[in-house]
């Protein structure tokens, strides 16, 4: 069941038990910047990344949050963080007017299995055909079969980051 919550609330990713049928999904905001600094923690986890560190993310997830181009997608279960959507919008010529990008997309072990992933992304996708954008594009890595799997079953197609079936890199320089 779907539905939407307008005003933001924090909460915390907490052992999820007895848990009820019924999960909202709403646009977060800077109130909810704990919860989504502990489900970026998880999610860095579950990369066995390091980087960035807790109090990297605390630093970031205002910024973000503040950011007009931004959005995270936030679904909770009584209170409960369970998983999130970063969606980034702009511009774009290659498809000729605004498109999103979904940054990130991570659902907590937990609560896998039981349709919030796909609840999450449909939420987003409604976000971004509500600000204009004529496109939606994303990454991930082609060894991630489930993610592939996924997104596939979603109507995602693979894009101009795939020629002939290779993986798909992005290069990253720190200046």
């Amino acid at each position: 069941m779907l539905h939407l919550v307008v005003p933001p609330r924090s909460s915390a990713v907490l052992a999820l038990t007895a848990m009820s049928d019924s999960v909202d999904y709403r646009v977060a905001g800077p109130a909810d910047a704990d919860s989504l600094v502990s489900l970026a923690s998880a999610f860095r986890q579950y990369l066995q990344q390091e980087e960035p560190s807790d109090a990297v993310l605390r630093q970031n997830f205002p910024r973000v949050l503040a950011d007009p181009n931004a959005q995270f997608v936030l679904a909770e279960e009584s209170g409960v963080a369970l998983g999130y959507v970063q969606l980034r919008y702009r511009q774009s010529v290659w498809v000729g007017g605004w498109e999103a990008e979904l940054e990130d997309v991570f659902v907590v072990d937990a609560a896998r299995g039981r349709g919030v992933g796909r609840q999450l992304l449909e939420f987003a996708l409604d976000r971004a055909r509500q600000r204009g954008c004529v496109a939606v594009g994303l990454n991930t890595n082609e060894r991630n079969a489930g993610a592939v799997t996924f997104y596939e079953c979603h109507g995602f197609k693979a894009g101009r980051a795939r020629w002939d079936g290779g993986r798909q890199i992005w290069f990253v320089r720190s200046l």
